[in-house]
């Protein structure tokens, strides 16, 4: 059994068509179908069920796919491993992050895309659940987030800050001149909100039903920028986000929010006990730094 063979069952099981397979391989349709054959053989049990054009897992297929996915996992860490001893930073870093970390994150990874020029840096952005799955499934190295709920095991979590949200406003807009504004008063405003399933607006519509409020929530944006783009540009629409959101936003006032309180914690998030890339422990380092 080779880890070439176990590459091509893996992306022939992830498209289900063995020509795409063999492009996403750079081999031929033949030479990919032949080293399926062979693991089959091996394994004494067929992996797929071909049914004209159409390809589907077996039961066997399915069970194996999970053992396949983790020997490639256990083969890139223990690369990872060995090119650390070696004091190479190289390979890559994949990070997750929160929308509300977007301008934040970014300084640290010029700076680390301009010192380790043999690492490749990933950065995805997506809300907390989806990207804390995908550390679980070893397809991100750190998970950068903030948080109302309790964060269990097996994650690890790093405290970074407490942020509190805020209620932001174009410079322009009549509230612009306030320091301060109670809860209850939000209530009358026309709303520019993330959409539901960010952990903030989730925050939110705690606060809301707690307060028995409800909300003018004209429109819902699943981009944290576009949405103060367009609060920044007129003196009409108001947010509720996150006070480090608003690094950069020169245009934006924040208003400190009364009545409630809204203060959150933010951790970087890795994976208990499994191994750490000497890559995300330096960006770990100086991620912290820089707050």
């Amino acid at each position: 059994m080779e880890i070439y063979q176990l590459e091509y069952f893996i992306k022939t099981a992830a498209v289900l068509h063995f020509t795409k397979a063999a492009e996403l391989c750079f081999v031929t349709q033949s030479g990919l179908s032949q080293q399926i054959k062979k693991l089959e053989e091996e394994l004494g049990m067929p992996l797929f069920v071909r049914i004209g054009k159409k390809v589907q897992l077996t039961e066997a297929g399915s069970v194996f796919l999970i053992h396949a996915k983790q020997i490639i996992e256990n083969v890139q860490s223990g690369k990872q491993a060995i090119d650390d001893l070696n004091q190479m930073i190289g390979g890559e870093l994949r990070i997750g992050v929160t929308y509300i970390f977007g301008l934040l994150v970014l300084p640290i990874v010029d700076l680390f895309a301009k010192t380790y020029p043999h690492l490749k840096i990933v950065v995805e952005y997506g809300t907390t659940e989806p990207l804390e799955q995908k550390l679980l499934n070893n397809e991100l190295d750190l998970v950068l987030v903030i948080s109302s709920n309790e964060i269990e095991l097996p994650f690890q979590k790093v405290p970074l800050f407490t942020s509190k949200l805020v209620l932001a406003v174009s410079k322009t807009h009549p509230l612009a001149v306030l320091d301060k504004i109670s809860f209850k008063k939000i209530e009358d405003l026309p709303l520019i909100l993330p959409v539901k399933g960010f952990n903030s607006r989730e925050f939110l519509d705690e606060l809301f039903l707690k307060n028995n409020m409800k909300p003018t929530v004209s429109i819902e944006l699943n981009a944290v920028h576009a949405l103060l783009r367009l609060v920044g540009d007129s003196d009409y629409w108001a947010t509720i986000v996150t006070e480090k959101a608003l690094k950069g936003w020169d245009n934006i006032k924040a208003i400190n929010i009364t009545g409630v309180a809204t203060q959150r914690d933010s951790f970087m998030l890795t994976i208990e006990g499994a191994y750490q890339k000497k890559a995300v422990k330096l960006f770990m380092e100086e991620f912290r730094k820089s707050m």
